[in-house]
């Protein structure tokens, strides 16, 4: 299972977040200055961040000195940005009262900077200068493996024992800095850093751990802050959803086969049971006809059926629903190759208590022993796991 079962972005946890506060004499003067060296004519701007975007608080001009400053109000620690006209940014997480103090350069804005006056945005630039080292080793492993080039096996082999390696040691940083800094609210930005887009730093099942006693630790010491609360709700659904994984595990262990069994007839009223797939790297995939979600994945399964099923991939479909011969229909329809099966309706279906499905549609990836290697997988985020599996 990914932890897209935490699938919020950092960025979702300033929603109720108010960081600009009405200006008044009991709250704290927080200043933001800097020098920067190599001055250009130009301008840097104060942002905070929004569920979906990045709310301006000014915008000042940087001195011929390479000087500027901001003064703003607020009364609870939060996640600012200080960008540049060339949009590049220096994340901050400054508190009440701080008086941060930011040295760095107009031509190396993003990379060549320290802060002091502020313990938590100095935690997040060594956070930002780990992952970007990170992620500049995998680009110049990936490059040469980029476009049409061929390649034998035993490359990919080490192409592969290199990426892993290199992920490990981001892993072993990243906890590293969340137990030795869980006071800190930059520990939650350490939780929710990202290799790519789709693929979190902290992504395994055991990684949960951190998220709930780094919500722990937090909850206690800003009881008051919206910023920490949003993240604690974030962390116990994620920490809820892995239990009923867990649930799940629990009869894959009691069960021959690694998943539970299920048996189901497909379009031709033959009987095909998911323990019948064993040997193969299975994605079983639980849906209903009137999902609107389902109706976009269902095309692009088959896409990626066709590509990867010579490897030793295929897809178990479950359809619970209550009408078997539009399900058919569907299935002719859209060409659907796959193995498809028919179940008994959602929620009530055994299938659905069984694997504790809490939503349709709901997928779930297996080994070629029967074991989950991930949950609710799609597009990209699913080849990428059959690339490394396959």
């Amino acid at each position: 299972m990914k932890l897209s079962l935490v699938n919020k972005t950092l960025v979702a946890l300033c929603v109720s977040t108010s960081l600009l506060a009405v200006s008044c004499k009991d709250r704290p003067n927080t200043l933001v200055e800097g020098t920067l060296r190599n001055p250009q004519k130009g301008a840097v701007k104060l942002e905070y961040l929004n569920v979906n975007k990045t709310e301006l608080i000014d915008s000042v001009g940087i001195k011929k000195n390479g000087d500027f400053r901001f003064k703003v109000y607020l009364d609870q620690p939060g996640l600012y940005v200080l960008k540049n006209q060339e949009g590049k940014i220096i994340n901050l997480l400054i508190s009440p009262g701080e008086q941060v103090k930011i040295d760095g350069d107009c031509q190396a804005f993003d990379t060549d900077y320290s802060v002091m006056g502020s313990p938590d945005s100095e935690y997040i630039r060594q956070l930002v200068e780990k992952l970007s080292y990170t992620r500049s080793q995998i680009k110049v492993l990936e490059d040469p493996y980029r476009g049409n080039v061929e390649f034998t096996e035993e490359e990919a082999t080490e192409f592969l024992i290199r990426r892993n390696e290199i992920i490990k040691d981001q892993r072993d940083f990243s906890i590293s800095f969340i137990i030795e800094h869980l006071s800190s609210i930059a520990s939650i930005y350490a939780l929710y850093q990202k290799i790519n887009p789709d693929e979190l730093v902290l992504s395994e099942n055991r990684d949960i751990q951190y998220m709930k006693i780094v919500a722990d630790t937090l909850s206690v010491k800003y009881p008051d802050s919206e910023f920490v609360r949003t993240f604690v709700n974030d962390a116990r659904l994620a920490e809820k959803r892995y239990n009923n994984l867990i649930g799940i595990q629990k009869k894959i262990n009691e069960a021959q086969y690694g998943f539970p069994d299920i048996s189901y007839p497909d379009t031709t009223g033959a009987m095909r049971s998911l323990s019948s797939l064993k040997g193969k790297v299975v994605l079983v995939y639980f849906w209903s006809l009137y999902s609107d979600a389902a109706k976009m994945h269902n095309p692009a399964f088959e896409k990626t059926y066709e590509k990867y099923k010579n490897k030793g991939f295929e897809i178990y479909s479950v359809c619970v629903d209550k009408n078997p011969e539009h399900w058919r229909r569907v299935v002719k329809y859209e060409n659907l190759s796959f193995t498809n099966v028919f179940g008994p309706d959602f929620p009530d279906s055994e299938a659905s208590v069984s694997y504790n499905l809490q939503s349709i549609p709901s997928d779930f990836l297996l080994d070629r022993n029967g074991d989950i290697l991930a949950r609710d997988l799609y597009g990209p985020e699913l080849e990428r796991w059959l690339d490394n599996k396959l």
